[in-house]
């Protein structure tokens, strides 16, 4: 007998005749330091010795059940489920009052292997956790935002070890019975916990050596497109929100456990946070939108991201009544409706098909990839970050590759020829976009800019517009922005300041269509980026507008 529970509702009815202070220190302990200890993936070490006279070998496989989607990736096909391996999971063996007696991970192929004591009764724990705390350490866990986040597990029964060397499988089911949900989604954590399994080990094989920061995976059975409280499970949808992944559970409408694509993009922003570096500002996006390149560029990388991890190009997410439907879109598509640096499907469309391409390089090879966007001059680099600084460094970088990668992005209407987007002639159908970054001089002629809603608001092409600036010697500053005389609408402006990405200052609107800051700035090169901010918050969604200011940047 088995069943999944939550590691912090078992220990509480375990230890619930103890005192009050022991109740909440074991409960503080096994749901907050995990127990045990972890050798990587695909380790077979324990924290037991070799068998001897007095041990037996305690092993089994751990399985779970997979449901893929079907042939036209629209939707789930439950007829097509497959019992899949739990690799890299933690397993304890536990005796009969819960002490850890025994602990590895789980191999390549969901297999464990323990020596333990003769003639003791036990039971197999299967952690959905993935642990490593040798270097390059990291520390996956799908938990429950609805019970206090506890972690997931699958246990066994308690059984004597015996005399003899025994076999112990354990088998994580999905709970489907063809109409609904009767049994506990069991599978559930482990399908999550293998598409990061699946993404780490691209990752490393790509050689990363970092260190990456714990990270929950938090998914449960309530958690819904309403928005609202995180305990409750009214998440909205899938996403990472720089400490967690929410990952949504609600049977019959939308669960996404079994979206390998939607699990390993929101992965994807996690590593931008952990390895590389994306200056994204979030909101609402969508291929087919014209949005601010830098949300572009990281929503274009998560995208391909989540293909090259399990080298499929159709990324899936079922959804509606039984998992039946959903929608799926090709990432290596060229043919794009608004092509160009402000896409997510143009990005994407390049990035995929810069690793899947044989031209002059190795095809399906994501260490290209990985070397440029996790290397120092790219997380550093002085523009902000988008396509532009990604072909700069690999022209820095890998220069034999450069001709296959300037040709897609050709393909997608994408002329710029350094990290600025220096000549970049595609305006996306808004004049005011070139050229991309703007000039100005301390003590110069002011440089003017615009700011519009034409392709909506908040994160769109357009809202924001970014400006140079060049700082020769440590030096206090005046920048001030205002309407320009010959515009007649209402606006509140501000800007940020950032070097290498970095924000360094901020004005914030107080006073009608001026805003300014003093600020002391030492030597380098920095990026303005100025906007309307009635367009940066959704002020004014009901018409199509323009604000044109004049900036000016004065030594004082």
């Amino acid at each position: 007998m088995q069943k999944i529970i939550l590691m912090h509702q078992a220990y509480l009815s375990r230890l619930a005749s103890l005192s009050t202070v022991i109740i909440l220190f074991t409960f503080l302990c096994f749901t907050g330091c995990g127990g045990g200890g972890g050798n990587g993936p695909n380790s077979k070490k324990s924290s037991s010795h070799a068998s001897t006279s007095t041990s037996v070998i305690l092993s089994g496989k751990i399985t779970y059940d997979y449901v893929p989607h079907n042939s036209d990736f629209i939707g789930l096909d439950y007829t097509a489920t497959e019992r899949r391996p739990v690799r890299g999971a933690m397993v304890e063996l536990l005796d009969s009052v819960g002490e850890v007696k025994a602990f590895t991970s789980t191999t390549s192929d969901g297999a464990y292997s323990v020596a333990v004591e003769q003639n003791i009764f036990l039971k197999v724990r299967v952690k959905a956790q993935l642990l490593n705390n040798s270097s390059p350490s990291w520390d996956f866990k799908v938990t429950d935002n609805t019970a206090n986040n506890a972690l997931y597990v699958l246990e066994g029964s308690l059984a004597s070890s015996g005399t003899t060397d025994s076999v112990r499988d354990l088998h994580a089911s999905s709970g489907w019975d063809g109409f609904g949900y009767p049994a506990p989604r069991s599978a559930a954590p482990f399908a999550i916990l293998d598409s990061i399994y699946v993404g780490l080990m691209r990752v490393t094989s790509a050689g990363n050596t970092k260190s990456l920061r714990p990270l929950e995976l938090r998914w449960s059975t309530k958690n819904s497109a309403a928005d609202g409280d995180y305990t409750m499970g009214e998440i909205g949808t899938s996403f990472y929100d720089g400490s967690a992944i929410y990952i949504l559970g609600d049977a019959n409408y939308d669960i996404d456990e079994y979206d390998p694509h939607v699990l390993l993009h929101e992965w994807g922003h996690y590593l931008e946070d952990e390895l590389f570096r994306s200056d994204s500002i979030g909101g609402d996006h969508a291929d087919g939108k014209f949005l601010d390149m830098r949300v572009a560029m990281s929503e274009g990388f998560a995208n391909a991201f989540s293909g090259i991890v399990i080298d499929r190009a159709n990324y899936s997410d079922a959804s509606g009544v039984y998992q039946a439907s959903g929608f799926t879109f090709d990432i290596a598509k060229k043919s794009r409706i608004n092509k160009g640096y402000f896409s997510e499907g143009s990005i994407s469309s390049i990035l995929y098909n810069f690793y899947a391409s044989d031209e002059n390089k190795t095809a399906n090879d994501f260490k290209p990839l990985f070397q440029i966007l996790s290397s120092a001059s790219y997380y550093t680099n002085e523009a902000m970050i988008s396509i532009y600084v990604f072909y700069s460094e690999l022209r820095k970088q890998i220069p034999q590759y450069v001709s296959v990668l300037q040709a897609l992005m050709r393909e997608q209407s994408i002329w710029g020829e350094d990290e600025y987007g220096a000549n970049e002639s595609n305006s996306g159908g808004l004049a005011i976009q070139l050229p991309i970054y703007k000039e100005i001089l301390v003590n110069g002629y002011p440089t003017r800019i615009c700011s519009s809603n034409q392709y909506g608001e908040q994160n769109k092409l357009g809202n924001s517009q970014f400006v140079k600036l060049n700082i020769t010697q440590a030096v206090q500053l005046s920048v001030h922005v205002e309407k320009s005389v010959d515009i007649n609408t209402y606006s509140k402006p501000e800007f940020f300041i950032y070097l290498r990405g970095a924000q360094v200052g901020y004005a914030e609107n107080i006073e009608a269509d001026k805003v300014s800051t003093s600020i002391k700035l030492s030597k380098g090169n920095y990026v303005l980026e100025i906007y309307d901010k009635i367009y940066r918050d959704n002020e004014n969604s009901t018409s199509k507008n323009t604000s044109c200011f004049d900036v000016y940047v004065i030594a004082n």
